[in-house]
């Protein structure tokens, strides 16, 4: 679901604006960042404290996600903290890492959703695409405009293995055609666009795609009676003679080593 209205940033905690100090940071790397990005942080653990933690428990008891938060998650400017221009933050992996513990203190479910969309599938577009690519996606994702997932793991092989995939890549004139089967990645029953890795069936190595919601032949089908982080929206996707055009391909991508980059 995308953020349908601008929302207001919340007030940052006075416990963490303008001090170098954040709970549970035992190697003290908030001292590596500056005041302004500590401003950042207080920010997030205000939203995650007074929006996210009152409700939580109930999301985690029906297994279901915020999507209400959403507009208030993006008004925090902190998808995209740490990649350079294209709209992005700019800021640095170290308060990308400090902002995932506040998240992450709160509840790994919402620390999931960030990670997933902000980390796994922007940093794949970051990694993988042209500069005209992230020119035209990664703004839509920063204001959450379009929310993303990332398509590796599936059902059979999992995602570390190159050969394994399943899922296959057929050239056909100026589109491709995807088939085959995903799992287990968070956002996917209700993201814009999910990031798909697929085995090239000319060349044998793994290329990625960005498929977009309604899609003919692009099908979820959220996983049931999970135990643990139970508000992240994990699902099965299946895909039917997918076509997706080359400007919807990662033209830096081209082999296993690429997808396997945004994981890192």
């Amino acid at each position: 679901m995308s953020a349908s209205q601008p929302a207001s940033k919340p007030a940052a905690d006075p416990s963490v604006a303008g001090t170098l100090e954040v709970d549970g940071d035992f190697y003290r790397l908030a001292e590596l960042v500056e005041p302004q990005d500590m401003e950042v942080i207080g920010h997030v653990r205000t939203f995650m404290r007074e929006r996210v933690a009152p409700v939580i428990t109930e999301y985690w008891a029906k297994a279901e996600f915020p999507h209400q938060l959403v507009p208030e998650y993006a008004a925090l400017g902190i998808a995209g903290a740490c990649y350079q221009g294209f709209d992005c933050g700019g800021r640095g992996s170290v308060l990308d890492g400090l902002l995932m513990l506040e998240l992450a203190r709160v509840d790994c479910s919402f620390a999931t959703f960030h990670g997933v969309h902000s980390g796994l599938a922007m940093g794949s577009i970051y990694l993988c695409r042209s500069d005209e690519q992230r020119a035209h996606w990664l703004p839509l994702m920063r204001r959450g405009e379009k929310i993303c997932a990332f398509g590796l793991t599936e059902p059979e092989t999992g995602s570390g293995v190159a050969r394994g995939r399943n899922t296959t890549a057929r050239g056909d004139g100026d589109t491709w055609v995807l088939n085959g089967a995903k799992a287990w990645f968070g956002n996917a029953t209700f993201a814009d666009v999910v990031v798909i890795g697929a085995r090239d069936l000319d060349d044998g190595q793994v290329k990625g795609f960005l498929v977009e919601k309604g899609t003919p032949g692009f099908s979820t089908q959220q996983m049931e009676r999970k135990i643990a982080l139970r508000v992240v929206q994990n699902a099965r996707i299946t895909l039917e003679d997918v076509r997706v055009t080359e400007a919807n391909r990662l033209q830096r991508a081209r082999s296993f080593k690429a997808p396997q980059r945004s994981c890192a």
